[in-house]
């Protein structure tokens, strides 16, 4: 029986299994190390390099704490990546504690941040400051969820890891609107908004290839996710939305 054990450990799918578990390590921190340095790019002549550019100073002190945090989320999304693929798992899950504690965070001054922007007529081309005002705001109705749903699946490693990458899919689209290149205005929320979501239905696409079977709650996120900016653009041209809206910025 014991040999029958140790043969079965050389056999093809445990060496597959294996190979794909190192693949998707190097796969998260991999994608770990580029968030921060899209974001990092994406924010250099506005807030981490603004000294060099000499650009406007931050509207307040709120936008500062805004920022400080999902710099922090960004840092700890890294970190557990690194935790994870080193087996570190016990501290990795206590990591996870303060995770909730510092998306909690986000989650309220991201609110406040989105409101402020609201009442100073913060927008982009093509919308009015109202109807820009959904697109972070929905946001933070669309992260907690995500993040829920992965702090649900944390006894289900493939779905968990895949779930958090959904919510850093989720936050890059600021980041991406503010890359310093010419055809950005142009390109308009489609460009912040449909290249996360590309990206997210190739990696679900890929993934459900590399395995050989959908993981069904990475798919539901990412449908989820998608579905979200279109509502939201219908829902911003509403009544009832200009009302709400109306109602935040008094």
């Amino acid at each position: 029986m014991a040999t029958n054990f140790a043969s079965d450990i050389s056999h093809p799918r445990f060496v597959l299994g294996k190979s794909q578990l190192t693949f998707e390590h190097k796969f998260f921190l991999a994608f770990s190390a580029f968030i921060p340095v899209l974001t990092v790019i994406g924010y250099a002549q506005t807030y981490y390099l603004k000294p060099l550019f000499n650009t406007p100073p931050l509207p307040s002190g709120l936008v500062h704490l805004h920022a400080l945090l999902m710099s922090a989320w960004i840092i700890l999304f890294g970190v557990q990546a690194y935790l994870v693929s080193s087996k570190r798992i016990k501290l990795h899950i206590s990591l996870g504690m303060l995770g909730i504690s510092l998306a909690t965070s986000m989650v309220i001054i991201g609110v406040l941040t989105g409101v402020a922007a609201l009442k100073r007529g913060s927008t982009f081309p093509g919308y009015t400051p109202v109807e820009f005002a959904i697109i972070p705001l929905a946001d933070m109705v669309v992260f907690p969820i995500i993040f829920a749903a992965a702090i649900y699946y944390r006894h289900d490693a493939a779905s968990h890891k895949r779930l958090m990458l959904i919510t850093m899919l989720n936050l890059i689209g600021p980041s991406i609107a503010r890359l310093p290149l010419p055809f950005i205005l142009d390109l308009g929320t489609f460009w912040f908004f449909g290249l996360p979501n590309l990206i997210a239905f190739v990696l679900v696409a890929g993934d459900t290839y590399r395995n050989g079977k959908l993981n069904r709650a990475f798919a539901a996120g990412v449908i989820f996710s998608f579905l979200s900016w279109p509502i939201r653009m219908i829902v911003a041209r509403t009544e009832v939305w200009e009302n709400f809206a109306g109602w935040m910025a008094s």
